[in-house]
C-alpha cells in the first residue's frame, strides 16, 4: 500500500505518515472535491486503471480506494 499512500500524500500535500486506513474525505481538511479529482487522475495514471463514475463516488476513503483497486487487479 505504500505506493497508494505515496500518491495520496503527494496529491494532498501532506506527510505520508498522516495517511492511514481511517483517512477519508470526511476527516481531512486537505481532501476536498478538487483534490479528490486530482487524486483520481493520479490513481488512474499510477495504477494504469480506468475508473468509472461509480468507482469515483465510492472512493471517499482509503478502504473504498483499496477495494476498487483490488477489484481491478491493480493491487
Amino acid at each position: 500500500m505504500t505506493e497508494l499512500y505515496t500518491v495520496i500524500a503527494e496529491v494532498m500535500r501532506i506527510p505520508e505518515e498522516e495517511i492511514s486506513d481511517t483517512f477519508s474525505m470526511s476527516n481531512s481538511d486537505a481532501w476536498d472535491s478538487l483534490k479528490h479529482m486530482e487524486l483520481i487522475v493520479s490513481i488512474e495514471s499510477t495504477f494504469n486503471v480506468t475508473l468509472s463514475a461509480d468507482d469515483i463516488v465510492e472512493m471517499i476513503n482509503i478502504k473504498g480506494i483499496k477495494q476498487i483497486l483490488k477489484s481491478k487487479g491493480a493491487i
